[in-house]
């Protein structure tokens, strides 16, 4: 069976809800029936083995229309709703696409295709479908990278690589279909996709924020009776500085997720002792692993402090130094992983997919260190370190002692030229404290707890950090800002 197929095995004539939205619901069999009626429609219009273009925000039209092509043997080429007109123009391009399914709002966005607002009529009741077998290494779907480190690339990835990294996360998770997750994380970002995924796959339920801001999120956990919560850390960060999360009660959460990169363990464990009936998941992942490459035990979360676990199940993960060798506890190495959820590469790029994918490994670009258990634990990326004054410094570790200062409620930590040093070390803070004040405690605090080395040269003070379509810090625009800033 191809990757929808395998989502609704046991769901497609189900009359329970599967999606929360705009004070609507819509059954397993409602999202079903147009999930054919786009696909039927795709077959006879399209044929198979074409990429589609999706840009749409959360919603049923995204499901079904995501969902349709797929299971038409067509790829879901899935674009970012914040990407510029250039920036459609030019994945339409690349991907060949002629067809594209837009939300009304999106649709302006995109020309020289057809574009596609409103679905075909879903199929009736009565329906005969019949199934289409697919290889199971063909690629489902298109997910563009940040594009943080260079010119966005292509990630493709499989029917099995989506399918076997949505049953390992279902494992780990312990996902029923008694759980219902809010949700506030784009569909068209990989965490936020794996959400829908595993949880069609065990007959829960998606509840699917419209307000613009978290608190609104906050409520619907109530009003919705939501057992589960995701977000990246800035999600939590916005949280616990902006909003009454940490005085609030949510009887009916069970647990909250958080991936998509480092979030300071001191934030972790103030959530973690607000709540101590609620599990938090600690996670890490990439695009190119499909979603998900390692988790935290929720009970580990005071014993091992800012680590990333070990390897979810189905997967292999290993750190290496520079010789091939794996790393012995408190040595540095690169993070590389194994397993059926790796990406078949990326689109027609087949260097830049030897450069990540050697002898069947995933070569992350993630530094790390082990433990002698085994835990691992990032302490930067590879390109990101800042070598100031010949000292190589890690800009998470600068961050997370930053972060422990009260009114500091995000930091993102860069370097940039310096005459003398060859590298500055620049500390970008979130906060809403008067501008000397926290400088003047951040200087102090960092002045205690980190080296001389380690101490930012520099730092400016912002109401509100600007985030990438995916909720994290935009660090080449924060980059930009100080730089306006410093002049």
């Amino acid at each position: 069976m191809n990757f929808i197929d395998y989502l609704f095995e046991h769901s497609k004539n189900s009359e329970n809800v599967l999606v929360f939205f705009k004070d609507a619901s819509f059954t397993y069999k409602n999202i079903w029936n147009g999930i054919i009626g786009v696909s039927e429609w795709l077959k006879k219009k399209n044929g198979s083995n074409n990429k589609i273009g999706i840009v749409a925000d959360n919603s049923p039209f995204f499901i079904q229309s995501y969902a349709g092509i797929i299971h038409s043997g067509n790829t879901a080429v899935v674009i970012d709703t914040k990407s510029f007109p250039n920036d459609i123009a030019q994945i339409i391009f690349r991907c060949s696409i002629k067809t594209v399914f837009a939300d009304e709002k999106f649709g302006s966005l995109v020309s020289g295709v057809e574009v596609i607002s409103s679905l075909p009529e879903p199929v009736s009741d009565s329906y005969i479908l019949v199934s289409s077998s697919l290889p199971l290494d063909e690629c489902a779907v298109i997910i563009f990278t940040s594009g943080s480190m260079g010119v966005k690339k292509g990630v493709m990835l499989t029917h099995t690589n989506l399918i076997s990294n949505t049953n390992s996360i279902i494992q780990y998770l312990n996902l029923s279909l008694n759980d219902r997750m809010m949700v506030v994380l784009p569909f068209f970002y990989c965490y936020g996709a794996s959400l829908l995924h595993t949880h069609i796959r065990v007959g829960g339920s998606l509840v699917l924020d419209k307000s613009p801001f978290l608190g609104g999120a906050l409520k619907g956990i109530n009003k919705y009776h939501c057992t589960g919560f995701a977000g990246v850390p800035s999600t939590y960060l916005i949280l616990t500085s902006k909003t009454p999360f940490l005085e609030m009660e949510f009887p009916t959460l069970c647990y909250f997720t958080q991936a998509g990169g480092h979030l300071a363990g001191s934030v972790v464990h103030q959530i973690a002792r607000t709540f101590p009936d609620k599990r938090f998941f600690v996670m890490y992942g990439a695009t190119e692993a499909t979603a998900r490459l390692s988790y935290l035990p929720p009970e580990l979360i005071f014993e091992k402090p800012d680590s990333i676990g070990k390897g979810i199940p189905g997967v292999t993960l290993e750190v290496r130094d520079e010789d091939g060798k794996r790393v012995r506890s408190g040595e540095v190495g690169e993070i590389i992983a194994s397993g059926e959820n790796i990406m078949k590469g990326y689109l027609d790029e087949p260097e830049e997919t030897r450069k990540v994918i050697r002898d069947g490994w995933y070569y992350t670009g993630d530094l790390a260190t082990v433990d002698d258990d085994g835990f691992i634990y990032i302490v930067g990326r590879k390109g990101t370190f800042i070598k100031s004054a010949g000292f190589r410094v890690s800009p998470q570790e600068v961050e997370d002692v930053i972060l422990q200062l009260e009114g500091v409620d995000a930091c993102v930590v860069f370097g940039v030229p310096h005459p003398m040093l060859g590298e500055a070390i620049i500390a970008c803070i979130m906060s809403d404290i008067e501008e000397e004040v926290i400088t003047s405690s951040v200087k102090k605090h960092c002045f205690r707890y980190l080296p001389s080395h380690k101490q930012p040269t520099g730092m400016f003070i912002l109401k509100n950090l600007p985030l990438n379509s995916s909720g994290k810090p935009d660090r080449d625009a924060i980059k930009k800002l100080y730089t306006f800033h410093d002049r």
